[in-house]
């Protein structure tokens, strides 16, 4: 009777942890033109202006989902074109996944040694 009391202790713990658990990702309004994409614990933002769509970092390393949910994300608020894609960075976890976005069309836009820096690092994406 321990056990299965145990057991079902447990079961009911597990079942409400996952419960709990944020969804994996989200795109927030933040205002008429300014939405918030949210991949596991990284943010990213995106701006539609009569011109397209101006990203921020794709949050995608180590899970080059993020980069294309991040793009469908981006498709169910407009079909405007991504016009640009702008580093804030050059760290992986904000930055890598930007192919997707180029294929799309984007120009990446980033601090000027950047480039060099990721050239340096010889990353793949």
């Amino acid at each position: 009777m321990k056990n299965l009391l145990a057991a079902l202790v447990l079961s009911c713990s597990a079942f409400t942890a996952a419960a709990q658990q944020p969804p994996l990702f989200e795109t927030r309004k933040l205002t008429d033109n300014a939405y918030l994409f949210r991949y596991g614990f990284h943010q990213s933002l995106f701006v539609v202006t009569p011109e397209g769509v101006v990203a921020t970092d794709p949050i995608a390393f180590l899970r080059p989902q993020a980069a294309t949910t991040y793009l469908a994300e981006i498709r169910k608020v407009t079909q405007a074109p991504i016009k640009y894609l702008v580093y804030s960075n050059h760290h992986y976890d904000h930055i890598a996944g930007g192919r997707p976005f180029k294929e799309a069309g984007a120009i990446v836009v980033a601090h000027r040694n950047a480039k060099a820096r990721l050239e340096a690092l010889a990353h793949a994406d």
